[in-house]
Protein backbone atom coordinates (compact mmCIF):
# COMPACT_ATOMS: atom_id res chain seq x y z
CA UNK A 1 0.00 0.00 0.00
CA UNK A 2 1.53 3.38 -1.02
CA UNK A 3 2.01 5.99 1.69
CA UNK A 4 -0.02 8.07 0.07
CA UNK A 5 -3.06 5.61 0.59
CA UNK A 6 -2.16 5.05 3.85
CA UNK A 7 -1.89 8.87 5.17
CA UNK A 8 -5.77 9.17 3.33
CA UNK A 9 -7.08 5.99 5.59
CA UNK A 10 -5.74 7.52 8.79
CA UNK A 11 -7.05 10.57 7.82
CA UNK A 12 -10.40 8.80 7.04
CA UNK A 13 -10.51 6.90 10.44
CA UNK A 14 -10.01 10.01 12.19
CA UNK A 15 -13.22 11.68 10.74
CA UNK A 16 -14.83 8.88 12.17
CA UNK A 17 -13.81 8.87 15.16
CA UNK A 18 -14.15 12.70 15.95
CA UNK A 19 -17.40 13.61 13.92
CA UNK A 20 -19.29 12.15 16.88
CA UNK A 21 -19.96 14.89 19.09
CA UNK A 22 -21.71 16.38 22.19
CA UNK A 23 -24.81 16.39 21.37
CA UNK A 24 -26.42 13.26 21.97
CA UNK A 25 -24.72 13.18 25.18
CA UNK A 26 -26.64 16.46 26.58
CA UNK A 27 -27.45 14.85 29.78
CA UNK A 28 -23.87 12.67 30.25
CA UNK A 29 -22.02 14.15 33.14
CA UNK A 30 -18.78 15.74 31.22
CA UNK A 31 -15.52 13.35 31.32
CA UNK A 32 -12.34 15.08 32.55
CA UNK A 33 -10.16 16.17 30.56
CA UNK A 34 -7.71 13.03 30.46
CA UNK A 35 -10.53 10.58 30.54
CA UNK A 36 -12.42 12.04 26.88
CA UNK A 37 -8.92 11.89 25.65
CA UNK A 38 -8.16 8.36 27.07
CA UNK A 39 -11.73 7.42 25.75
CA UNK A 40 -11.63 8.97 22.48
CA UNK A 41 -8.40 7.48 21.68
CA UNK A 42 -9.23 4.50 22.28
CA UNK A 43 -12.02 4.42 20.17
CA UNK A 44 -9.84 6.04 17.25
CA UNK A 45 -7.43 3.21 17.58
CA UNK A 46 -9.77 0.12 17.41
CA UNK A 47 -11.14 2.06 14.59
CA UNK A 48 -8.12 2.45 13.05
CA UNK A 49 -7.39 -0.76 13.27
CA UNK A 50 -10.06 -2.29 11.66
CA UNK A 51 -9.66 0.40 8.89
CA UNK A 52 -5.89 -0.74 8.25
CA UNK A 53 -7.26 -4.37 8.12
CA UNK A 54 -9.79 -3.25 5.63
CA UNK A 55 -6.85 -1.09 3.52
CA UNK A 56 -4.38 -3.97 3.55
CA UNK A 57 -7.02 -6.48 2.47
CA UNK A 58 -8.56 -4.34 -0.56
CA UNK A 59 -4.80 -2.34 -1.86
CA UNK A 60 -2.33 -4.84 -0.39
CA UNK A 61 -1.73 -6.52 -3.82
CA UNK A 62 -1.39 -3.19 -5.15
CA UNK A 63 2.56 -2.58 -6.57
CA UNK A 64 4.51 0.14 -4.68
CA UNK A 65 3.84 3.22 -6.66
CA UNK A 66 0.91 2.34 -8.31
CA UNK A 67 -2.60 4.00 -7.42
CA UNK A 68 -5.56 2.05 -6.79
CA UNK A 69 -8.32 1.79 -9.31
CA UNK A 70 -11.63 3.57 -8.46
CA UNK A 71 -13.40 0.00 -8.19
CA UNK A 72 -10.77 -0.41 -4.81
CA UNK A 73 -11.12 2.75 -3.80
CA UNK A 74 -15.42 2.19 -3.87
CA UNK A 75 -14.74 -1.55 -2.64
CA UNK A 76 -12.45 0.26 0.66
CA UNK A 77 -14.86 2.96 0.96
CA UNK A 78 -17.80 0.55 1.29
CA UNK A 79 -16.31 -0.72 4.30
CA UNK A 80 -14.55 2.52 5.79
CA UNK A 81 -17.22 4.67 5.94
CA UNK A 82 -20.06 2.55 7.77
CA UNK A 83 -16.74 1.46 10.09
CA UNK A 84 -16.56 5.55 10.62
CA UNK A 85 -20.05 6.32 11.12
CA UNK A 86 -20.21 3.74 13.99
CA UNK A 87 -17.16 5.23 16.27
CA UNK A 88 -18.80 8.57 15.20
CA UNK A 89 -21.84 7.23 17.03
CA UNK A 90 -19.16 5.60 19.74
CA UNK A 91 -17.58 9.12 19.98
CA UNK A 92 -20.81 10.81 20.39
CA UNK A 93 -21.75 8.86 23.70
CA UNK A 94 -18.52 10.56 25.00
CA UNK A 95 -19.16 14.08 27.00
CA UNK A 96 -16.09 16.35 27.18
CA UNK A 97 -15.38 18.69 29.94
CA UNK A 98 -16.35 22.17 29.56
CA UNK A 99 -13.06 23.59 28.35
CA UNK A 100 -13.08 21.50 25.57
CA UNK A 101 -16.36 21.88 23.99
CA UNK A 102 -15.87 24.52 22.00
CA UNK A 103 -13.07 22.81 20.30
CA UNK A 104 -14.71 19.30 19.72
CA UNK A 105 -17.32 20.83 18.12
CA UNK A 106 -14.99 22.82 15.88
CA UNK A 107 -13.61 19.84 15.07
CA UNK A 108 -16.99 18.21 14.91
CA UNK A 109 -18.11 20.52 12.18
CA UNK A 110 -15.08 20.01 10.23
CA UNK A 111 -14.99 16.35 10.30
CA UNK A 112 -18.60 16.36 8.90
CA UNK A 113 -17.48 18.30 6.11
CA UNK A 114 -14.99 16.01 5.30
CA UNK A 115 -16.77 12.46 6.07
CA UNK A 116 -19.27 14.47 3.10
CA UNK A 117 -16.58 15.20 0.28
CA UNK A 118 -15.22 11.51 1.38
CA UNK A 119 -18.81 9.73 0.47
CA UNK A 120 -19.11 12.26 -2.57
CA UNK A 121 -15.90 11.39 -4.25
CA UNK A 122 -13.89 8.16 -2.62
CA UNK A 123 -10.75 9.32 -4.79
CA UNK A 124 -9.97 11.81 -2.24
CA UNK A 125 -9.10 8.90 0.35
CA UNK A 126 -5.55 9.26 -0.85
CA UNK A 127 -5.28 12.96 -1.26
CA UNK A 128 -2.61 14.97 0.28
CA UNK A 129 -1.80 18.47 1.46
CA UNK A 130 -4.82 20.89 0.40
CA UNK A 131 -6.40 18.53 -1.47
CA UNK A 132 -6.65 16.28 1.82
CA UNK A 133 -10.56 16.24 3.26
CA UNK A 134 -9.07 15.49 6.38
CA UNK A 135 -6.21 18.12 6.95
CA UNK A 136 -8.21 20.62 9.10
CA UNK A 137 -9.89 17.65 11.34
CA UNK A 138 -5.86 15.92 11.91
CA UNK A 139 -4.87 19.50 13.05
CA UNK A 140 -7.42 20.32 15.23
CA UNK A 141 -7.62 16.67 16.89
CA UNK A 142 -3.37 16.98 17.37
CA UNK A 143 -3.91 20.57 19.14
CA UNK A 144 -6.86 18.55 21.39
CA UNK A 145 -4.57 15.79 22.35
CA UNK A 146 -6.18 13.03 20.78
CA UNK A 147 -3.25 11.64 18.68
CA UNK A 148 -5.28 8.69 17.75
CA UNK A 149 -7.60 10.35 16.19
CA UNK A 150 -5.31 12.57 14.65
CA UNK A 151 -3.75 9.34 12.64
CA UNK A 152 -0.82 10.44 14.27
CA UNK A 153 -0.28 7.33 17.06
CA UNK A 154 3.29 7.16 16.34
CA UNK A 155 4.72 10.31 17.38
Amino acid sequence: MSRKIGAGIASLALAGTIVGGTASAVFADPLSSKDFKKQANAICKEGNEQIDAAAQQTFGSIPEGQEPSPEQLQAFAAVAIPNTKQQIEDVAALEPPKSLQAKVKKLITTARAAVAKIEADPSLLGAEGKNDPFAATNKQAKKLGLKECAGDSNS
